[in-house]
């Protein structure tokens, strides 16, 4: 396989949502003053939507508050979304050291990278100042585009751009949304970032690494996509 790109996916792979600090779940529904299990439950139920652009987060709280018969005032929900969109600003501007180097060191190397991400839009709203943007020659945000991984369509759509097939591709993500079987299906060789993974299996379980995995070759720390990368390119 000649690796001509490198496509990463953004959350837990390159910077991780857990640490981000913006409200939890439980909190939002306490603060809308709903019950919890019922909120989530349709949080979840919206999440195509929002991932797709056809509700941004604060349209989303308006329709569960409706649905579920809150009273809770614009202003709160509108305080909410802006206090998820600043943790999310803050926090992609404090990227890991290990992150930034490699991918300085596979950039230095020749190798072209790019970017497909399931977003609503609130976490990259300020994606243009953050450090990592920098680095990536495509940039894809699901809630952009209409399209969310494993949609094959997603990754087609990330290699036109960059002008070459999925099968020069290396992608690389912590296999959430069943993204590294999307784009195994496509033509990409796939690999599990477990860095984050393992930093949070109080929350995800011991056994996330394996359960995301799902049978891909797994990564223990970003030095060793490198070291893969390296491999590949010497062996072609």
């Amino acid at each position: 396989m000649a690796v001509k790109v490198v496509i990463f996916d953004l959350f837990e792979t390159l910077v991780s949502e857990f640490d981000a600090g913006h409200p939890s779940t439980t909190k939002v529904a306490q603060t809308l003053q709903l019950p919890v299990e019922d909120f989530q439950r349709e949080y979840v139920n919206h999440r195509p939507a929002r991932m797709t652009g056809q509700l941004d987060y604060a349209v989303s709280l308006h329709y569960i508050v409706r649905k579920l018969g809150g009273k809770s005032s614009e202003s709160t929900i509108q305080t909410l979304a802006e206090h998820r969109q600043s943790a999310f600003t803050a926090h992609l501007r404090c990227i890991e050291p290990e992150i930034l180097n490699m991918l300085n060191e596979i950039t230095s190397s020749g190798i072209r990278i790019g970017l497909i991400s399931n977003t609503d839009g609130s976490e990259v709203l300020d994606w243009a100042n953050a450090p990592l943007a920098r680095f990536f020659e495509v940039t894809i945000f699901s809630h952009a585009i209409g399209m969310v991984k494993p949609d094959p369509h997603i990754y087609q759509h990330a290699c036109k751009n960059l002008g070459v097939a999925p099968s020069d591709c290396i992608f690389i993500g912590d296999g959430n949304s069943d993204e590294l079987r999307g784009a195994a299906q496509v033509g990409m060789l796939p690999f599990c970032a477990a860095w984050f993974l393992r930093q949070h299996t109080d929350l995800l379980g011991a056994d996330i690494v394996m359960r995301r995995a799902a049978g891909y070759p797994v990564l223990s720390h970003p030095s060793e996509l490198t070291d893969r990368v390296r491999d590949i390119c010497t062996a072609c």
